[in-house]
């Protein structure tokens, strides 16, 4: 079974012999094997490479000595991003305060927590690298800090959909079950997340996501709640588990309080799927038996 695609956004690559260190804060996929890379000493990028997708060197090269059509692009590219995050007026001693928790911040900033909302949601919407994730990955000791805090509530406010690649090439995969709360702008997303971490064998992200997804899918969709059904189903005929009953049950409790319908009726305006159909069937008769 393949395992998830690295993110390297944020990571240390030492050079002379461990002496010293640059950080990579901006990647860009290049087809499908490879991306190129910009590593930073400090703000400043001084190195341009690409990698494979385990991360193997493949070229790599100090701008001040040479530069490529690839390199010039991610360089402009780069300072589109960076001339727009000026513009956002937090300082270093703003980004310091972010790798803190909310209790051991001293925010002498009062609008930090809105700036770095703005600033996740910005680079949610345009596909940017992070450099708050990269800040992030590179010195923060905290999982409760500012910047991962104002990322969870970005998440929330973003577009569904780009908020799922935004942490997939960012490799934020604790957060992916948050994403439920768009099930219902975004029903999509029912069959992109599972078909996603399903190929890469990981089945408790996704039964987050999709016991999450009961309390948030429109009750009347009913397309959408099958969908939510039928990838309950893959993951117990894989790994012979509970999600399918742990999820009708959530469902049934939300048909009981918000319609009007019995099981049986809600049931039958809602599955179609015929292998589905009988799973559930057997699965009530257990719980009547």
């Amino acid at each position: 079974m393949p395992v998830l695609p690295p993110s390297f956004i944020g990571k240390k690559v030492y050079v002379d012999g461990g002496q010293r260190y640059f950080i990579l804060k901006y990647q860009e996929p290049s087809g499908t094997r490879k991306f190129h890379a910009l590593l930073f000493d400090h703000e400043t990028p001084v190195i341009f490479a690409v990698l494979d997708y385990q991360g193997k060197f493949l070229d790599s090269f100090y701008l001040s000595n040479k530069t490529t059509v690839e390199s010039d692009e991610a360089s402009e590219k780069y300072k589109q991003i960076s001339d727009r995050k000026k513009q956002l007026k937090m300082t270093q001693d703003d980004l310091k305060d972010a790798l803190k928790s909310n209790e051991n911040a001293k925010k002498k900033n009062i609008k930090i927590k809105k700036q770095l909302v703005d600033e996740h949601l910005e680079d949610i919407k345009n596909g940017w690298s992070s450099r708050l994730i990269a800040l992030q990955i590179a010195e923060g000791i905290s999982d409760q800090s500012l910047i991962m805090v104002t990322l969870d509530s970005a998440i929330d406010k973003a577009n569904g959909m780009k908020a799922f690649h935004h942490l997939l090439n960012h490799r934020i995969d604790q957060l992916i079950p948050n994403l439920a709360k768009h099930v219902k702008d975004s029903p999509e997303l029912i069959e992109e997340v599972p078909a996603y971490y399903l190929s890469y064998d990981q089945a408790k992200i996704v039964e987050q996501f999709l016991n999450d997804s009961t309390k948030y899918v429109d009750i009347e969709n009913y397309k959408a709640i099958e969908s939510i059904l039928q990838q309950a189903q893959k993951i117990d005929h894989v790994h012979y588990s509970t999600v399918l009953r742990s999820v009708l049950v959530k469902l049934f409790k939300r048909v009981k309080a918000e319609t009007e319908d019995t099981k049986k009726d809600w049931l039958n305006k809602t599955v179609h799927d015929q292998s589905l159909r009988t799973m559930i069937v057997q699965l009530l008769k257990k719980q009547t038996s």
